[in-house]
């Protein structure tokens, strides 16, 4: 079922870190390997697209496949891999795979890990050759997230268009959700051979860590983001993957806006943007009527047998001065479950202030700081 596309998506900004992984402290749990190999079925993953506006997709227009399939005789090899083809009319169409990973595979709770791939796929786009948008070598990304990758309608005028609900960039480059690894050129020159099927491997270490969900949950994300305007049919052979623990987690990200930097916040209650007021009329909900706002950020995915107490939030003040903000609640925002809505309560001590910075911390880890207004 087609769903509609968040608001959230164009109010914030992703604030990229770069983690430098460390030493694994005592008690880490063991890496996660596992093999997918595509002679074998589909083994659990699922495909899907994105990047296109569904409605225009008529007659085929798109000739988006993915099935099990025979592998092509060129290979020279028997058996089936996972086959994905569409027609990039939209000049940004995105094909991918997705794999849910969980306890049942040794994924904990909470846990960070660094994510790395081996891909083995058989592609018939040569190298060096010049297309209509762009080559038909498209680009190949793979990566991880704590939340399910789900195409979305957005709201686009005339035609609403699937749009990912995670981060996984653009053609040529990556994001959190999916980083880049080259392209699918399979090395024969430009017009130098017919066009045939040729198997290659790319090994790809994704370029940010990635956190399990609270229920042990990871979501393995694979494809293709195409300028070229023509078809582009992949043989996906073998998927293999290890997701190694590393320690310490990255820090928490508070999301900002765009256009002005300022935290992405709203009263909980009516919704509305800065400024925010100690004491609100609209509370209903609580008799001592102080404004509740809710914060947005990532990486604070809780552990096993976590609550509440490990997510804290701070404000300070243009005198340096730091004050708590009780934390009333954290929970995912359906679709987009890699970020959470964090609901503060304003104490007495911020009228007036104007300006204040907070920040988000879990564990004692601290996020970046960002403003918001106090009157």
């Amino acid at each position: 079922m087609l769903r509609t596309l968040s608001s959230l998506a164009r109010l914030v900004t992703l604030v990229l870190i770069a983690h430098v992984p460390g030493a694994l402290a005592q008690g880490t749990p063991p890496p996660v390997s596992i093999s997918f190999d595509f002679r074998n079925g589909s083994l659990g993953w699922e495909a899907g697209f994105a990047d296109y506006p569904p409605a225009t997709d008529k007659n085929d227009l798109f000739g988006l496949r993915a099935e099990i399939r025979g592998l092509p005789p060129e290979l020279g090899v028997s058996g089936t891999g996972f086959y994905i083809q569409g027609i990039n009319r939209s000049d940004d169409l995105f094909m991918f795979m997705k794999r849910r990973l969980t306890s049942s595979d040794g994924i904990v709770a909470g846990q960070t890990y660094q994510v790395n791939f081996t891909l083995v796929f058989a592609s018939d786009a040569q190298s060096g050759c010049v297309g209509v948008g762009g080559p038909p070598d498209v680009g190949l990304k793979a990566g991880a997230t704590p939340a399910e990758p789900i195409a979305l309608l957005d709201n686009s005028p005339l035609f609403a268009w699937l749009r990912m609900n995670v981060g996984k960039g653009g053609e040529g480059y990556g994001d959190l959700a999916a980083s880049t690894t080259g392209s699918t050129a399979n090395g024969i020159p430009c017009g130098s051979q017919p066009i045939k099927y040729v198997s290659i491997q790319r090994n790809h270490q994704h370029t940010s860590f990635v956190n399990a969900n609270s229920r042990g949950e990871l979501w393995l994300l694979v494809g293709t983001d195409s300028a070229y305007e023509g078809k582009t049919g992949l043989y996906y052979q073998r998927i293999d993957v290890t997701l190694t623990p590393v320690s310490p987690p990255p820090a928490p990200v508070l999301l900002t806006d765009q256009k002005t930097g300022r935290a992405v916040a709203v009263d909980s209650v009516s919704l509305l943007k800065e400024p925010f007021f100690v004491k609100s009329e609209q509370n209903f909900f609580s008799l001592d009527q102080r404004t509740r706002l809710t914060l947005f950020g990532y990486n604070l995915e809780l552990k096993n047998g976590e609550d509440l107490s490990a997510i804290t939030v701070q404000a300070e003040d243009s005198q340096h001065r730091i004050y708590s903000l009780p934390v009333e609640a954290a929970v995912e925002i359906p679709q987009f479950n890699w970020i959470r809505q964090v609901t503060i309560k304003l104490p007495d001590e911020l009228q007036g202030l104007g300006d204040v910075s907070v920040k988000i911390a879990l564990r004692g880890v601290t996020s970046n700081a960002a403003v918001i207004s106090i009157r």
